[in-house]
């Protein structure tokens, strides 16, 4: 879906406006005169297609009065309204299930639905979410009276007693409530000539934590967007094609439809975006709509108000929970952003509306993020956390911060016993965030065996569903937006599932292949039900091993720089550091691992990287189980002590509060860096003002002794190397480094 702007672009970039629109009128029509020859429902598409197609080029101008006007183009296909509308107006049932989602209260609800018509809308909320058990009071205002005796009789065909008509105008309708906790616009704001009026009037009647829901045609562009982006919950697909803008445009103002941006410009001004969604209805010409979700922008909600007070520190965000109110600290990027918005009488960057407070604010448009093309490179994190917390005796004393990866050590963090107060994820990649996002929410509202599916298999049934119903209130807009796109396709049941994405897919893919063009697909599968270290070693020096390890297929695949870096992630920087031959160091990280553990039983990493899925019984802590169990409970869990960054190592610690941070873990990272740059040193150094005295820097390489170490003996580090690779000897389960580093700032130390 992502791609589908691009294409529009080229596929409609070499034709001109007025040829579009002849060709695309004589296929419609010529759709429509088949349809009614052959279809049952002949009757009710002719007077559909005159009533929209033919007679607004026939009909005078409007008297000006919009009920009249509404009439005029309603009264002869009101009976035939709801047949003739659903191929058109696209995702309105998910625009419901996305709104009740988002509600706190589930119960006793007031809804307004301002434009709704013949009461489909009321229809479809009721056959997912009953009306006569979920609402005390559906008000549907609608100035059409022909719509409005569909919806009446609607009414007593379902027996609601709750549901009341009112033939109104939507900007000074009345009802008997004072307040509502839903109020939706269902391809009605398109059509009300005084939507300023609409909006302010329906924002009266927002209660507290109230949800205010559009779904409506729209043609934004990338102009729209200039001076609040970070209002907007995300860009995907929100810039539409000049051409599709201006025929879509054209085309419904003949019947006084308006999909000019002012609209939802306006609803995106008035209130806080919770969820933002671009979309396209790709069966009637990419006709382009949005669903969009929002609250009132000066919400009293625990959250909000939560973020706003602790902006100008960053706790709990960059700090522990007992910082000193007297430190100074530099403020962070949401406060410069949110302070912003207020001077300009604008909304807080909709990561603020949002439930959750893992996700940082970030800035959307940073040219940093250009690099990764809007997907991420590990669907799974390699380290291994219990090591981690064997090195580092993590505890409620501690305030981690670490590379966020695909977010399995994060919560391998949060699943031990004493978990550290604060656990920070960072990556500069947004799509590793989004990754680490949808495990956090899956854990906050799926069960374990959807848990389970979804992250130990990789495959789950109505992925979209389930992220639109039950996933969606718990992530932000910008990771809902990527998992709306990519989610179905990640997460197909008759797919490869989730562990076959990534840069990183193709490794594992060439790998399988591999061993299939050998015929050793059955001995892979041997090797990861072995018993015992022995069987396993078997298995291994005497099928595995001679196929992996053919020196051809070395140099083909591992000695080759492109495979390196686009399928192992292992940058130029990295592999210089290994010494001598990258084959013998790729033998010397595997053929020792088949001694240490099995990999059936107590090896997820290798098991998943030959087999494409866990085991129950071999899995990370946070799909298991008992991690399930420990993170998914519903007060203090682990899983509020979480929080993603979207930036850069250095830009997070020149906004932390000076020594603050108990322990940083950094992987690999500093290996990418040149030796002959000065990053590493500013690194270095930015760590030393951030860590506490005796803090810990827990580092791994690919080199024995990393050129870097002594950058940071030099700028008041102590370092020891607590784990180093030799012949034949595994430092951990993945064994994939050359030694693990502990660095310790030395209290006192001045630089």
């Amino acid at each position: 879906m992502a791609s589908i702007d691009a294409r529009m672009a080229n596929m409609f970039s070499d034709i001109s406006l007025p040829y579009f629109l002849t060709i695309s009128g004589s296929i419609l029509i010529s759709f429509v005169f088949v349809s009614c020859l052959f279809n049952d429902k002949a009757r009710s598409i002719s007077k559909f297609c005159w009533a929209c197609f033919l007679k607004p080029f026939l009909s005078k101008d409007g008297c000006g009065d919009q009920q009249n006007n509404l009439e005029m183009f309603y009264k002869t296909q009101a009976n035939v309204y709801d047949s003739t509308r659903e191929i058109l107006l696209n995702g309105r049932e998910r625009a419901l299930k996305l709104a009740i989602a988002h509600l706190k209260k589930k119960k006793d609800l007031v809804w307004i639905d301002i434009g709704g018509g013949t009461g489909s809308n009321i229809e479809k909320m009721d056959s997912f979410f009953p009306i006569s058990e979920n609402f005390t009071a559906v008000y549907l205002i609608d100035l059409s009276p022909s719509l409005c005796e569909v919806a009446k009789k609607r009414c007593q065909t379902n027996n609601w007693k709750n549901v009341h008509i009112i033939c109104s105008d939507a900007s000074d309708f009345k009802i008997n409530h004072a307040c509502a906790d839903l109020i939706t616009f269902s391809y009605s704001l398109s059509m009300i000539p005084t939507y300023y009026s609409a909006i302010d009037h329906a924002a009266s009647f927002l209660d507290k934590d109230a949800i205010i829901s559009c779904v409506d045609f729209g043609v934004q562009s990338s102009d729209t967007s200039i001076g609040r982006i970070n209002t907007l919950g995300g860009l995907v697909n929100r810039h539409i094609p000049w051409i599709l803008r201006n025929f879509w445009k054209i085309w419904f103002e003949c019947d006084r439809v308006f999909l000019d941006p002012s609209r939802r410009d306006y609803l995106e001004y008035k209130f806080g975006t919770v969820k933002s969604l671009n979309l396209y209805n790709v069966t009637l010409g990419f006709i382009p709509y949005y669903i969009w979700i929002g609250v009132s922008q000066t919400e009293e909600s625990e959250n909000l108000m939560h973020r706003i007070n602790a902006l100008a520190t960053e706790s709990p965000y960059l700090a522990p929970v007992d910082q000193n109110k007297n430190d100074i600290v530099p403020k962070s990027k949401a406060f410069e952003a949110a302070l912003k918005n207020f001077e300009k009488g604008l909304p807080y960057p909709s990561i603020f509306y949002q439930q959750e407070v893992w996700r940082i604010f970030f800035d959307e448009i940073n040219p940093q993020y250009e690099q990764f093309k809007n997907q991420y490179i590990y669907a799974f994190t390699w380290e291994d956390p219990r090591e981690d917390a064997r090195i580092l005796n993590l505890s409620s004393e501690d305030t981690v911060l670490a590379i966020t990866s695909a977010g399995d050590n994060l919560l391998s963090y949060a699943c031990l016993p004493d978990p550290p107060r604060r656990i920070h994820g960072v990556d500069l990649n947004p799509c590793q965030n989004h990754l680490t996002e949808l495990k956090l929410a899956a854990l906050r509202s799926l069960t374990q065996e959807e848990v389970w599916k979804m992250f130990g298999m990789g495959k789950i049934e109505n992925f979209e569903e389930l992220l639109i119903t039950k996933l969606s209130p718990h992530l932000s807009s910008n990771a809902f937006q990527f998992w709306l796109a990519k989610g179905q396709k990640t997460f197909n049941i008759y797919g490869n599932g989730l562990y076959d994405t990534g840069s990183t897919r193709w490794a594992l893919r060439l790998v399988k292949y591999l061993f299939k063009l050998t015929g050793s697909s059955d001995d892979v599968e041997e090797l990861c039900q072995a018993k015992t270290l022995k069987e396993q070693r078997s298995i291994w020096d005497q099928k595995i091993k001679p196929i992996l390890f053919n020196r051809f297929i070395g140099r083909l695949l591992v000695g080759n720089p492109i495979f390196l870096w686009k399928a192992l992630g292992v940058p130029v920087n990295q592999a210089s550091m290994i010494g001598g031959s990258i084959l013998s160091y790729i033998i010397g990280t595997l053929d020792p691992v088949i001694d240490r553990s099995l990999i059936s039983t107590d090896n997820y990493f290798y098991y998943l990287t030959l087999m494409g899925h866990y085991r129950k019984d071999n899995c990370p802590d946070y799909v298991s189980k008992k991690g399930y169990k420990l993170l998914s409970k519903s007060e203090n869990s682990p899983l509020d002590r979480i929080r993603l960054h979207t930036d850069t190592l250095n830009d997070v610690f020149a906004r932390l509060s000076k020594k603050r941070l108990t322990v940083a873990i950094i992987m690999d990272h500093m290996d990418w860096f040149d030796p002959k740059g000065v990053d590493a040193i500013n690194e270095i150094k930015s760590l030393h003002n951030s860590l506490t005295d005796n803090g810990r820097v827990l580092l791994r390489s690919a080199s024995v002794f990393p050129w870097y170490i002594k950058k940071f003996e030099q700028n008041g580090f102590k370092c020891e190397a607590v784990g180093v690779r030799t012949p034949g000897k595994a430092i951990d389960r993945i064994n994939m480094y050359a030694s693990t580093w502990v660095c310790t700032k030395i209290s006192g130390h001045r630089k």
